[in-house]
């Protein structure tokens, strides 16, 4: 006899589901041994989508049942497809994921190939989801099992009849037995039916070229270890994860998931005005945007979208939101975030714009895109100004791209190093009254012009608030901070917060070691937090880069920490995040600390930051500075904007941390490190020089 095991807690409607699918399996499956795990609301901790309603892996002996359905075989290494027909097969062994959706046949609608069900009054795209959970699960499997089953998805209508599915499809042939949806109620042989559409099941040959058996339909290949125990634990990683969290994103977590906007002024504008947080580094603006968001979300039920060009932040954010239970699903309020190339170019696909290229599996894509960026933008602008894409059009794209486009808000990190063709986009599609904005003031890296949110408006049109204490950095490392702007000749004065007194800072002539990362991590464990609170910030000179090749064949750059094997000898280990090539979302596993480019630093931090090769950054950014053609008066030298340019880019790396900077130096006669070294003189108490 089969053995079924449901993973999870009860109460929950998706356990209930789990217990109907184990009674489909026990009716069809009563003389067959083998063993199927039934895992309700897993979560995929470190993937893209990781709200999952149903799992069900399986591994079963000698059971078959006829279907009509496609084959597959091979012939002198080449897959050939079988037609359809009535066969016998052979299921071995699958990995099923089910979206389960509780409407009524009348809420349910398809457009085009993909299925639409209605929350309130929004149309919410079912397929898409489905299909990225599959991929989820996918790429879950590869992050800590090394493998990659071949998952088949499904869409579970729990109060839809097989008749009015039928109906629903019609004469649609384009879908009609060629779905993934499952009525109230079916069969274990329907199930598999369904599974076949999407992976056939593979004939093998004899040594004669002729059919041998009957064919097999699996998940996993042979050489996967097909061990229900240990599939099982892995899906325990978010609770062993969430367990073992530090101190630091523990508070984090309990931050972003209070009620703040009840005890702010600009609460009542959200919705009414265009929002804008202003304040340096270490003020706590991508923190306050979370929150924002989580408040919305969590409160008033809405879905809101965080927008950042740093895709470090993307990861940062995607785990705090994971590890706080904000749900990622369309049928709910939610959090989500997104670079804006990423965000603008399911935009610029949706509405058509480009040379739009559809691959031979369907899929479109825009070739080229990054370096037709703005003027794609730009002639997206012109078609909605020129009235060829109206509001219908906008309210369209939101219906059928709903998952990637439809947001009640959208809160943009660091905007004023936007681009004043994005913002008028967004303003163009969401109006600015769903707009909230954090403003760096005069942080500006992906370019040297600030981009002006509130031109052409009134006062009464937007609401601003200004963040002047450094809400982040311990006091010490505040005026660190502060003395060298100061030495810069950089406008930045921060507030410390008083009461985070302390604060150590260690600057170093000699490579970072085994011994000062142990009395550094030490100490970053005694205050109560784990390894992801300690960042390493590197140059461009310690990424290596070599060519590979994708998984395509096609040829690729691989990025990756220089010195990523050393460190792992000293016991240090690090999930790579100047790695181009990174399974997992963001960081999974409790003992590895964060590396990363100095570039892709802002909005993060860590309880203790180590900057190598500080003074070699400097010069990467000094010799790398082209000078913009604003337009403006000459009022500064190039050396002067160079400069200007660059040390407001060194103060980023200089404000991430909480407790503990160190920096270490190759060269410590270099200006940087002789800046260094004065304000270490004057300050010997709390800064340490070896």
């Amino acid at each position: 006899m089969v053995n079924i095991t449901i993973k999870g807690f009860e109460g929950t409607s998706e356990y209930n589901d789990a217990r109907i699918l184990k009674q489909i399996f026990q009716a069809s499956l009563s003389r067959i041994n083998g063993e199927i795990l039934i895992i309700p609301n897993a979560t995929l901790f470190g993937q893209a989508v990781k709200d999952i309603d149903l799992i069900a892996i399986g591994r079963l002996e000698n059971y078959s049942t006829i279907i009509n359905t496609k084959a597959r075989t091979k012939r002198f290494n080449e897959y050939i497809e079988l037609d359809e027909e009535m066969r016998k097969v052979y299921i071995n062994d699958f990995c099923f994921v089910f979206e389960t959706k509780k409407h009524r046949a009348e809420d349910i609608q398809l457009n085009g190939l993909n299925l639409l069900v209605r929350y309130d009054n929004n149309l919410k795209d079912v397929t898409t989801q489905s299909e990225n959970q599959k991929y989820s699960l996918s790429s879950f499997f590869e992050d800590r099992l090394n493998y990659k089953p071949y998952v088949c998805n499904f869409i579970w209508l729990r109060n839809v009849s097989s008749e009015s599915i039928r109906n629903l499809i019609g004469t649609n042939q384009r879908i009609q037995n060629k779905n993934n949806y499952l009525p109230t109620s079916f069969n274990f042989q329907t199930l598999v039916s369904s599974a076949c559409i999407q992976n056939s099941p593979f004939q093998a040959l004899d040594n004669l070229g002729n059919f041998r058996g009957y064919p097999g339909f699996s998940s996993f290949n042979y050489s996967q270890d097909i061990d229900l125990n240990k599939i099982s634990k892995v899906f325990d990683l978010f609770t062993i994860v969430k367990n073992g969290i530090g101190d630091l994103t523990r508070k984090k977590i309990a931050r972003i998931t209070s009620k703040l906007l009840a005890d702010q002024q600009y609460a009542k504008s959200i919705g009414d005005k265009l929002v804008i947080i202003a304040g340096r580094a270490g003020t706590g603006k991508t923190i306050k945007l979370l929150t924002i968001a989580c408040d919305l979300a969590i409160n008033k039920n809405a879905r809101s979208l965080i927008l950042t060009y740093n895709h470090a932040l993307v990861s940062d954010i995607k785990r705090t939101l994971a590890l706080a239970d904000i749900p990622d699903s369309i049928d709910s309020y939610s959090v989500n975030i997104s670079t804006l190339h990423k965000f603008f170019y399911d935009i610029l696909l949706g509405f058509g714009v480009g040379n739009i290229i559809e691959s031979p599996n369907g899929k479109k894509y825009i070739p080229d895109f990054i370096n037709s960026y703005k003027e794609l933008l730009k002639e997206l602008y012109s078609y909605i100004e020129n009235g060829l894409i109206n509001e219908t059009d906008i309210q369209n794209l939101m219906d059928s791209r709903q998952e990637q486009v439809s947001w009640d808000f959208i809160l943009i990190d660091e905007a004023q190093d936007w681009e004043e063709i994005e913002k008028n986009v967004i303003f163009k599609i969401f109006g600015s009254q769903k707009v909230i904005i954090a403003d760096g003031v005069d942080q500006l890296i992906r370019g040297q012009k600030k981009c002006n949110w509130t031109e052409k408006m009134r006062l009464n049109d937007f609401q601003k608030t200004n963040e002047k204490r450094g809400l982040r950095q311990k006091v010490n490392l505040v005026n660190f901070v502060n003395e060298l702007a100061k030495k810069l000749d950089i406008n930045w004065s921060l507030e410390p917060k008083e009461e985070l007194i302390g604060g150590n800072i260690i600057i170093r002539t000699k490579p970072y070691d085994k011994a000062l990362h142990e009395e550094v991590y030490n100490s970053c464990v005694k205050n109560g937090n784990s390894a992801y609170e300690m960042m390493f910030l590197v140059p461009p000179n310690l990424v290596k880069k070599e060519k590979t090749k994708d998984k395509y064949g096609h040829e690729t750059i691989c990025k990756s920490f220089a010195y990523l094997e050393n460190y792992k000898n000293d016991g240090i280990n690090l999930w790579d995040g100047t790695n181009s090539d990174l399974r997992s979302e963001y960081v999974v596993d409790l003992d590895e600390h964060r590396i990363l480019q100095y570039e892709s630093c802002r909005g993060l931090e860590g309880w203790s930051v180590v900057c190598l090769d500080f003074d070699d950054f400097i010069k990467y950014k000094t010799e790398t500075y082209e000078e913009e053609n604003l337009g403006e008066l000459a009022l500064e030298t190039y050396e002067e904007k160079r400069n200007r340019f660059v040390y407001l880019w060194a103060l980023i790396p200089m404000t991430r941390a909480i407790d503990t900077l160190v920096i270490t130096l190759q060269d410590k006669n270099s200006y940087i490190g002789k800046m260094l070294k004065e304000i270490h003189d004057e300050n010997p108490d709390f800064i340490r020089w070896e």
